[in-house]
């Protein structure tokens, strides 16, 4: 039998302080308004689609940005999210978190139990942050979703099914099946 990891946690709920004295495991922790989140790790496959578009974007990016997958990201004392690829400034990975004035995009691979989470939930932290980019990634179908920041809510900017040709936040040139496991 494995030991138990007590906490004791402040009535405000959990803190990052709180996430980092956390036992290092397999699972994927965040936190959304000081409620803690507890996911396993996402498959194989969904981890290829973050890794192939990740490899694409270290292509085209200048050396200035850092693309993590999964990413860290601080946006404030309650709220950490990991999006499934994010594409930073490169001093910010010296720290443990980014924080959103450093991230460039963020996207997010749909899995069958994110789909509220990817859809709505973090589209809306990351966009209250300030994000300039959010890409919504499902492969069921396969679809990329695009979207920029306009004033503190996200505009889509393209549905791809096929064939991919962004000019923004970096031009970029694929096929959506080549992402696909």
């Amino acid at each position: 039998m494995s030991a138990m990891t007590t906490l004791p946690l402040d009535s405000d709920g959990w803190t990052i302080a709180d996430l980092e004295r956390l036992p290092d495991d397999e699972l994927r922790y965040e936190l959304v308004d000081g409620a803690l989140l507890v996911t396993p790790p996402p498959p194989n496959a969904h981890n290829l689609v973050a890794n192939e578009l990740g490899y694409l974007l270290r292509g085209v990016l200048s050396r200035e940005w850092a693309v993590v997958a999964p990413g860290a990201l601080e946006l404030d004392i309650h709220n950490w999210r990991a999006p499934d690829l994010l594409v930073m400034r490169r001093e910010a990975v010296q720290r443990t978190y980014a924080r959103p004035e450093e991230a460039l995009l963020a996207v997010e691979v749909m899995s069958p139990s994110s789909v509220s989470t990817d859809r709505l939930v973090k589209p809306a932290q990351f966009a209250a942050a300030g994000i300039p980019h959010y890409w919504r990634i499902e492969p069921a179908e396969p679809l990329l979703i695009t979207h920029v920041l306009a004033g503190d809510v996200y505009r889509e900017t393209g549905r791809y099914t096929d064939e991919v040709v962004l000019a923004e936040p970096v031009p970029l040139a694929f096929r959506l099946a080549d992402l696909m496991p």
